[in-house]
């Protein structure tokens, strides 16, 4: 759906503040001191990110009916300020948070919860540069932005990651350039 230029960019100042707000809880529960659980809890939930970017940009906005259909306006019209609203986002975090404070503990979901949202904004931050930005020949976003256009360009789904290829490589969806990988069985 398209969006104000407000509500779509949105996330880009509210999660700072959150992830802020969930560092200066822990640090300040023990006389200011950074805990190195938090740092390795939110180490471990901006790697999850890229996982999950990959497995919801595959799995459900290729495939979901009503969500393609809407992810197919990307596509179309990659320009666009098309996007899910920020509520969508809040949920999906609130409820990570919950279930992670209830197996772990609140350093732990608090941690995670942080790298989860840091990805999140690292994948927001790429994705708009790679679609409005003005980038430099040799630099990292270029590569980002040839590696995702052939994502909206190449018959062959592929290259659902967008903040890193990684996951592609490990489950084979790879469009390289110049060439089409082959059709899965």
């Amino acid at each position: 759906m398209n969006q104000s230029k407000i509500s779509y960019y949105a996330e880009l100042f509210v999660y700072p503040v959150v992830v802020a707000g969930l560092l200066l809880y822990d640090v300040e529960s023990d006389g200011f001191a950074l805990h190195p659980r938090w740092l390795f809890a939110a180490l471990c939930g901006a790697m999850l990110w890229t996982l999950a970017e990959y497995l919801v940009h595959r799995f459900v906005y290729h495939e979901v009916p009503v969500l393609k259909e809407l992810h197919g306006m990307h596509h179309a019209r990659p320009c666009d300020l098309v996007g899910a609203p920020i509520w969508v986002s809040v949920v999906v975090f609130l409820s990570f948070f919950a279930v992670v404070a209830r197996f772990a503990d609140l350093e732990i979901a608090g941690g995670s919860t942080s790298g989860l949202i840091v990805g999140y904004i690292s994948y927001l931050l790429v994705h708009d540069a790679v679609h409005r930005w003005q980038l430099s020949e040799h630099s990292w976003l270029r590569s980002c932005r040839l590696r995702h256009l052939r994502h909206h360009r190449d018959p062959i789904p592929g290259n659902f990651g967008v903040v890193t290829g990684f996951w592609d490589h490990v489950f084979g969806t790879v469009l390289a350039s110049g060439r089409a990988r082959p059709r899965d069985a």
